[in-house]
């Protein structure tokens, strides 16, 4: 275990497969059928990561926050090392639940869904609360103290990023915009994506500096990184970029190195999970079968 490191020393860990939107796009890290992870699943995990330097771990779903331990698995992270920061992807809805982490300093950073400015629904589904309350909802969160991330799915709708992008830099929050993830293997993004990009960074004035590590484009004012574009690597098959983010932890114990590749996965347990880890890294960056 001496030589092997978890890419950018986190574990990205979907403890539940629920949710309460329906995104038309949406993998689910993976997950095929409704599960959710216990603490006594996670703790064995936790406690050999560390070995190899886990630094951050990244909650996810489904929406993480229908987890009825969630406040107890923060806990537990916590107390094998209180310097681990605790990341949450959530879709903003349950507001009061997430508050509750955040005020008893067990939540870091918090990751934020939304793809649209101003509907009915925040997200591409056909359930769930309207763009107007998310975006006071990651106010709610910026006032705490709280990191507070916006992500985006682009879905090709210009103005509707736009506002979002101008939103976002109007009140000093950080807003990545994702290329859907889809079956299609190209050497180069969607055209609709790129020129996208390209009319933000002009429209916003934006100073482009690449991402060396993952081959992405973050776009700076006053010095500030205040947008991101992340392709979709698997559409370009970048798994040398892949694989210095992050290992997937899915609901229903598996280790996942790639979202694409089935033949990866290993299913793990509290009995053996050093040597399980231990090979799921060495499967960091095998692409997918053609």
């Amino acid at each position: 275990m001496d030589n092997l490191r978890l890419p950018m020393n986190e574990l990205r860990i979907s403890i539940i497969s629920s949710c309460n939107m329906k995104c038309e796009y949406c993998h689910n890290e993976g997950n095929t059928v409704i599960k959710k992870l216990s603490i006594t699943d996670l703790e064995p995990l936790i406690s050999v990561a560390i070995k190899i330097g886990l630094k951050s771990v990244r909650l996810t779903g489904g929406e993480p926050l229908l987890h009825d331990e969630i406040e107890n698995i923060c806990k537990m992270i916590k107390s094998k090392d209180k310097n681990i920061s605790i990341g949450i992807n959530t879709n903003g809805i349950l507001i009061n639940k997430l508050m509750n982490l955040i005020n008893n300093n067990l939540i870091n950073r918090v990751i934020v869904g939304i793809d649209y400015f101003d509907k009915n629904v925040s997200k591409a589904s056909s359930i769930g609360s309207s763009s107007k309350t998310i975006l006071n909802n990651v106010l709610k969160i910026k006032n705490t103290g709280c990191d507070v991330t916006i992500s985006n799915v682009y879905d090709g709708d210009y103005q509707n990023i736009k506002k979002l992008v101008e939103w976002a830099i109007k009140n000093d929050i950080r807003i990545k915009v994702l290329e859907k993830i889809d079956n299609v293997v190209s050497d180069k993004s969607t055209d609709k994506y790129l020129e996208m990009q390209e009319r933000i960074i002009k429209d916003f004035n934006l100073e482009i500096k690449i991402n060396e590590l993952f081959n992405e484009k973050d776009g700076y004012i006053n010095g500030k990184r205040l947008v991101s574009f992340f392709q979709s690597h698997c559409r370009l098959r970048e798994c040398n970029y892949c694989k210095n983010m992050h290992l997937r932890v899915t609901s229903d114990n598996k280790l996942k190195p790639c979202l694409l590749n089935r033949n990866t996965e290993i299913s793990f347990n509290k009995n053996n999970v050093e040597k399980q880890l231990q090979k799921s890294l060495k499967y960091l960056g095998v692409p997918p079968k053609k």
